[in-house]
């Protein structure tokens, strides 16, 4: 019985003990990542880089998140994409992950690595508004009308009333020569904002 209570307290002892470095870290971390909203909010992009990788923790996926986002900021894109990677590893279905990487994967020109980023993430939501009208702005850029279009629809029956999505829409419908379509479709974008003057001459509108 005696060895028995003995056991009890050893086990109870590395518990609190356990749980009291637990705590010890976990106020670290909060308090490093308190003071890197403060740095970047100042625009101290280094600094609040600095209170992170002095805590930092390889399997942490806030930490990798956060880190990815600030040396993106602070124009170091490799960096961010390896911090990016990390987090995506860690949570592989996480969306705001795939889309922090597009950052610095679009600000070094890799568009074939932020398609797929995209189109990952419409395998996990394939209604995502964000990634569908991103693949349709690229593949609008690249003269891909097919494609641009086949994305943008979702986007569109989305929201229905997004002057970005009907402006874009218009435009594709118009390269195609699906003139009648792309002015129903401009002719909606200038009722979100009445002074654009873009249309003005495809409308006749002086």
């Amino acid at each position: 019985m005696e060895i028995l209570i003995k056991k009890v307290h050893s086990t109870f002892f590395f518990l609190l003990f356990s749980f009291s470095l637990f705590s010890q870290s976990d106020n670290a971390i909060r308090d490093a990542l308190k003071k890197s909203y403060d740095a970047e909010y100042q625009l101290k992009y280094n600094k609040a880089i600095e209170e992170l990788t002095a805590v930092y923790e390889a399997s942490s996926y806030e930490l990798n998140l956060r880190l990815g986002w600030l040396n993106y900021k602070n124009n170091k894109y490799v960096e961010s994409i390896s911090y990016y990677k990390k987090a995506i590893l860690k949570m592989p279905i996480s969306i705001e992950a795939k889309l922090g990487i597009v950052y610095p994967l679009a600000a070094l020109e890799k568009w074939d690595e932020v398609v797929n980023q995209y189109k990952s993430i419409l395998k996990i939501d394939p209604f995502h508004a964000t990634a569908n009208y991103r693949l349709a702005l690229i593949y609008y850029n690249r003269l891909d009308y097919g494609n641009a279009w086949k994305y943008l629809q979702k986007y569109i029956n989305l929201y229905p009333f997004d002057y970005d999505g009907n402006s874009l829409a218009g435009w594709i419908k118009y390269n195609v020569g699906k003139k009648e379509e792309a002015y129903v479709f401009f002719k909606k974008a200038l009722m979100v904002n009445p002074y654009d003057t873009s249309f003005n001459k495809i409308l006749g509108i002086k």
